[in-house]
């Protein structure tokens, strides 16, 4: 486990605008700097800094390197740079993540509600998460994380079209066993939540990575939309399941369109239809696809 009086010298260091300046000095750098051989970090000499950094001695300069060396800065024959959590932490301050909350305006969007069928829809942001809310119930759904660099210069369409894309690249990341934000091992953990959801999405899988903890779920359908096999089936009916939003999946998944059953103690067969054609997928409870076969729509059932 990390060390949490490390962790917390570490985040005091930070707490100068000179040293968050000095960082941002060698993001820029390395911004400048383009492709390289085996991609290096540029070394940024004492004389080199001083001209980057807004500081009123050399003397200062020098403190402040001083206590940046080591957690956020390695010294080096030529001058200084960065550390994986100096390049880490100067990323998440140019991303908007210090800069307070998410700020998006509401905006009307196509689709229907998934408690009431109304097609009154606004999409929102409030604690960060990106969610839809009907006018008619007041319900809402969706929640997924956004960060303020995905919303910003961005118009509604194209926020939408981020969150899309981001999200694809988490289940197929987490699927595979690599946190999508630490790139951490995570553990998968299937469950049956039908005391708190519809029957159509009782079977729910759970990504809890080991290192910083974060939890990523959703039916075990949508987990495995990107899967080749379903990509493929898709595709020919011209449906792209990459670019498909939770708020597209869901539906299918509630319409059983896609739809989960549980043949064992750990193993579950997903059905995608589309038309009179499906696509069978039998699935372990780690999310491995053990086999997958073509069906027509009115043999789904036989097994």
């Amino acid at each position: 486990m990390p060390d949490e009086e490390a962790a917390a010298e570490a985040f005091g260091t930070l707490s100068d605008p000179t040293r968050i300046a000095i960082l941002r000095a060698f993001a820029e750098a390395l911004d400048e700097q383009g492709l390289t051989p085996g991609g290096s970090m540029p070394e940024l000499s004492f004389s080199e800094l001083y001209e980057r950094v807004e500081i009123d001695s050399t003397s200062r300069l020098s403190y402040h390197l001083e206590k940046l060396d080591g957690a956020y800065l390695r010294h080096t024959d030529e001058g200084w740079k960065f550390t994986y959590a100096g390049e880490a932490i100067v990323r998440q301050y140019l991303a908007g993540a210090y800069a307070g909350d998410v700020e998006l305006d509401p905006f009307e969007i196509e689709g229907s509600c998934l408690h009431c069928d109304a097609e009154e829809l606004v999409t929102d942001v409030e604690d960060r998460m990106l969610m839809h809310r009907c006018e008619e119930c007041g319900e809402c759904f969706g929640n997924i994380p956004v960060t303020p660099a995905q919303v910003t210069a961005r118009d509604d369409e194209a926020v939408i079209e981020s969150v899309k894309t981001r999200t694809a690249s988490y289940f197929q990341q987490f699927r595979e066993g690599v946190c999508a934000i630490c790139g951490g091992r995570n553990d998968l953990d299937v469950r049956n939540v039908e005391d708190v959801a519809p029957g159509s999405l009782r079977f729910v899988a759970i990504a809890r990575c080991r290192s910083c903890w974060t939890r990523f779920n959703g039916p075990l359908s949508v987990w495995l939309a990107t899967h080749p096999a379903s990509i493929a089936f898709h595709w020919e009916h011209g449906i792209d399941t990459t670019s498909l939003s939770t708020f597209e999946m869901v539906p299918r998944v509630m319409d059983e369109r896609w739809s989960t059953d549980r043949l064992a103690a750990d193993t579950y067969e997903v059905t995608y239809r589309v038309d009179e054609d499906a696509l069978r997928l039998l699935v372990g409870d780690d999310l491995s696809v053990e086999r997958a076969e073509r069906v027509r729509r009115d043999s789904v059932g036989d097994r």
